[in-house]
């Protein structure tokens, strides 16, 4: 997904949110396996860009930052692309490794709800890779970025439509093996609760809005407390539901139709894995990490 935020900085190192906006590119989509960015993918991005650069330049906007992840950290055509978004749009777009991706969604978090005093996982699940933060209000106490974004596993892990428990098992499986690093981290610092940035976490949170025709609403509000037995039940209706089903779901973008069962059977994973209770949304994540990065040097 490109993401856009055009913010515009206060006084006391806040900001205020002038626009954004999101757009499905799935850059690493069909070239996860070879490492390369496909042709198709290559212009979607170029596309997109364009259509940011307008938004940017419509709004007036003095000062552009542009950070790339997974898909081009991975891929060994990435400096092409980089070389011709400058020459077709003028963004100049930073590299920015896991570990650095990792802080900057604990800073987002960070703006976006009051973590607490006690250690919680911090998860951001993207197309190419999925981030693990431990921290509290604080401090970051450990961070990894892992090669198991939700785009990459669905090319990587063969599955059904939908999911039978054959693939869960799999891909509980799956984790267990590529998970370690978490498993060691967590006996290290004991975690209270679950964090789940942006993306995914956004559209269970919608879907179960709109399951229980809710009156709330995550537009202006930065975080959401899911309750567990919501989560169990649209999990069970996620990972029972085929392709065609999830087209007509409610509270649904259509980019995560694809990805949304194995984001909710990565999560869940999650939740019994480590016993999790209490489980929360933050609306914020890389992108308001940036911008409060960008404000605090300011």
């Amino acid at each position: 997904t490109f993401n856009l935020l055009v913010v515009e900085s206060a006084e006391n190192k806040k900001a205020k949110i002038i626009f954004k906006k999101k757009l499905p590119v799935k850059l690493g989509s069909g070239g996860f396996a070879d490492k390369i960015i496909t042709p198709e993918a290559f212009q979607r991005g170029l596309d997109a860009l364009k259509i940011h650069k307008s938004s940017i330049e419509t709004l007036e906007v003095t000062s552009i930052h542009a950070f790339a992840t997974s898909a081009l950290r991975n891929a060994s055509n990435s400096l092409e692309f980089l070389k011709t978004v400058v020459q077709e749009t003028g963004i100049e777009v930073s590299i920015i490794s896991g570990e650095k991706e990792a802080e900057l969604i604990y800073a987002g978090v960070s703006r976006a709800l009051d973590i607490g005093l006690k250690p919680q996982l911090i998860m951001d699940i993207g197309g190419g890779s999925t981030e693990f933060i431990i921290a509290d209000n604080k401090q970051l106490f450990w961070k990894h970025s892992f090669d198991l974004g939700v785009s990459r596993i669905l090319e990587k892990v063969t599955t059904s439509d939908p999911l039978s428990d054959s693939d869960i098992s799999a891909l509980e499986n799956y984790f267990d093996i590529e998970l370690e690093l978490l498993f060691a981290a967590i006996e290290k610092f004991p975690i209270d609760g679950l964090i789940g940035s942006s993306g995914s976490f956004e559209s269970l949170a919608e879907l179960i809005l709109v399951s229980y025709k809710s009156k709330k609403s995550l537009i202006n509000n930065t975080f959401y407390s899911f309750r567990l037995e919501d989560l169990q039940v649209i999990h069970a209706k996620l990972i029972g539901s085929t392709r065609k089903e999830r087209e007509n779901m409610k509270g649904l973008v259509n980019y995560r139709i694809d990805t949304i069962p194995l984001a909710a059977a990565f999560v869940m994973y999650i939740i019994k894995r480590f016993m999790i209770k209490e489980i929360r949304l933050s609306t914020y994540a890389l992108r308001e990490g940036v911008m409060s990065e960008l404000i605090n040097m300011a």
